[in-house]
């Protein structure tokens, strides 16, 4: 029996009769534009397709032009083959590709398009103009494409490769126009794409302008020195090249030293024949080989260029060509963490220590001998984000304020009672103590466990605080303070220092200068991406202002785009997560004391700011529960 015919019962009982078909096969321009959502995403996606688009076509030059963080325009020109005019009139339709002929051409793709979906599908969603030329041709093609109608094509004087401009993204489809985040986060999208490009392809020359300001201009260059157009001397200088072969596999590239990694895995990138890829295995395979070298959080920043045959992997996994499927990734696993830890034992892993002058800012960290494998490189902070200073008042003048959390009554006034007849500084954890205080806490009943928790014994029950989370609570409480009342208090710098930032890093700081200033740092936005700071918050740590403030940048676009939080509270968050100390760090009795009257003094004490608890407490009588005791 056909589709769209079916047979019942008639009203009279009779039965053949025949329902006219219901499936249709929809029309071009509406079949693109459903298309279109799984290859165009948001701008990103189109800059990525375009620019590969120009490596596919031999381009020696491309240049990426944006505005409105992509929204308006995206335009890529390249100086690559061209294409004849019925070549770019057919570029249009859906799956007119030039990469692949045959199925079997699917088992050994060296190209980085090959589907033939981008150009149709970013049509169908936008206002496109193409202008191309070959070198056998005199005059140039100009098509207009608007929503996948051409509306215009004509001859032009250009020069011989391809420019293609998109604008107006979404401009029929404004549902999907409204979900675009903002163009801080949308810019930082199309510029870690356009990184990954330039690294993947260091011979080749790059332009990026952003909003008719020229963000980066790279040469043709070695991948080292395309690292250090891109990221700086300084990052390029704490990396360690890596070179491992074998009959089947190479793997190349850099990875960090041991003494500079960072909290975030953010500069983690994957190249598969030159194609970026998002694999977890084999990035966790490089974790794995660095084992205790670094402590638990820390990542590795690496750019490594994996060669194998075609036909042992599967980009065909979907349109992004993210995703790859190997033959055998078990086996591809356990050679990128050898290479990895064959390039870590051969190297020297001392940090070159330098004393800056000038507007640079200094910061020096001794570390171990070059000895292979060991604990010893386990990479430390240098400092304590909680660096007390001794106390100038016993442990036994400290206000036990726990007792009146257990009791659960009156807490706020006899809180406020108590800690009015005191004067802490939380940065150097001096206390100055009223004389008509009494003394409640005795020095056997709190101690640090594993430099992570804080244990507290208060008659039958044990209390338990997260140092991290109690310390995350007190700045975010503090920051958020701040930034309502925007007071703009800090403490000045006698000298000022000068931190260079990447284009994304610059923005970000650009975007946040008066939440910055409220929350304490005195900043001034220079050229050349430069940010002069003249005065930090009064709880960071002198020395480690410009570490601080990056930090403090790398957290808040992690969870810009993880969480979505509002611009204020996200930054209270970043800077309360990154500044309060670690597991690992440790206290003395009167640091812990005066941490734990901070956190009572606060308006919720209980959680830290993403919902973790800060405080647990067990009682006596569970703990016998737990050992099945019944008496004494």
């Amino acid at each position: 029996m056909p589709y769209g015919i079916i047979l019942y019962p008639s009203f009279e009982g009779e039965r053949g009769d025949v329902i006219p078909s219901s499936i249709k096969i929809l029309p071009q321009y509406i079949a693109n534009r459903i298309a279109a959502g799984e290859v165009v995403g948001r701008p990103e996606a189109v800059a990525k397709e375009l620019i590969e688009n120009s490596l596919d076509a031999g381009a020696a030059n491309i240049n990426l032009i944006i505005k409105d963080a992509g929204k308006s325009l995206i335009q890529v020109i390249d100086n690559g083959i061209g294409m004849s005019e019925d070549d770019a009139i057919l570029s249009f339709q859906r799956h007119a590709t030039s990469k692949i002929t045959d199925a079997e051409d699917l088992e050994n793709i060296r190209t980085l398009g090959f589907r033939g979906e981008a150009l149709s599908s970013i049509a169908a969603v936008s206002q496109v103009e193409l202008k191309t030329k070959t070198e056998y041709d005199e005059l140039g093609t100009m098509i207009k494409n608007h929503g996948s109608e051409i509306v215009e094509d004509t001859k032009v004087q250009i020069q011989k490769g391809t420019s293609v401009a998109v604008r107006n993204l979404f401009y029929n489809t404004p549902a999907r126009r409204s979900f675009l985040k903002s163009n801080q986060t949308e810019f930082k999208h199309i510029y870690d794409t356009f990184v990954r490009l330039a690294i993947a392809n260091s011979d080749i020359a790059f332009t990026f302008i952003n909003e008719d300001e020229e963000i980066f201009s790279l040469k043709p260059a070695e991948l080292e020195n395309r690292l250090m157009q891109i990221f700086g001397l300084e990052s390029v200088e704490n990396l360690i090249e890596v070179d491992y072969s074998n009959d089947l596999v190479s793997l190349k590239g850099f990875t960090t030293k041991p003494s500079f990694t960072k909290k975030s895995r953010q500069d983690q990138m994957l190249f598969l024949n030159k194609r970026y890829v998002v694999n977890k295995a084999l990035s966790y395979a490089v974790h794995m080989a660095y084992e205790d070298l670094i402590d638990k959080g820390d990542y590795p920043n690496f750019f490594l260029f994996i060669s194998l045959d075609p036909n042992a992997f599967d980009v065909n996994v979907h349109p992004s060509k993210l995703e790859v499927k190997f033959e055998d990734e078990r086996a591809l696993f356990g050679f990128v963490r050898k290479g990895i830890w064959n390039t870590l034992d051969k190297n020297d892993l001392v940090v070159n220590v330098k004393i800056l002058s000038g507007e640079q800012n200094q910061y020096m960290e001794p570390k171990a001998p070059n000895i292979l494998p060991s604990s010893a490189f386990t990479k430390k902070s240098g400092y304590s984000a909680f660096d007390f200073k001794k106390h100038p008042t016993e442990a036994s003048d400290i206000p036990n304020i726990h007792e009146l959390f257990v009791a659960g009554e009156g807490k706020e006034n006899k809180v406020d009672e108590i800690t009015e007849s005191y004067e802490t500084d939380i940065l150097t954890g001096k206390i100055y103590k009223d004389s008509s205080s009494d003394s409640l806490v005795s020095k056997s009943e709190i101690w640090q466990f594993q430099k992570k928790y804080i244990m507290y014994q208060l008659d039958s029950t044990l209390m338990i605080i997260d140092q991290h989370a109690a310390h995350e609570r007190i700045l975010y409480e503090q920051a958020i303070d701040r930034l309502n009342s925007n007071a703009n208090l800090s403490q000045q710098l006698l000298i000022p220092i000068y931190v260079e930032l990447n284009p994304v890093d610059y923005e970000v700081v650009k975007s946040l200068e008066k939440e910055l200033k409220a929350l304490g740092f005195d900043i001034e936005l220079l050229s050349k991406r430069k940010v002069k700071i003249s005065g930090i918050p009064s709880d960071v740590r002198i020395g480690d202002e410009g570490k601080i403030l990056k930090e403090l940048i790398d957290q808040y676009k992690e969870y810009d785009v993880k969480l979505n939080l509002e611009k204020r509270d996200n930054l209270a968050k970043s800077y309360a997560c990154k500044h309060a100390i670690k597991a690992g760090d440790y206290l003395t009795e009167g640091e812990m004391l005066n941490l734990i009257d901070k956190l009572f003094s606060v308006k919720m004490p209980y959680v830290c700011p993403h919902g973790r608890p800060t405080i647990v407490k067990i009682s006596m009588d569970e703990l016998d529960k737990m050992f099945a005791r019944t008496g004494f």
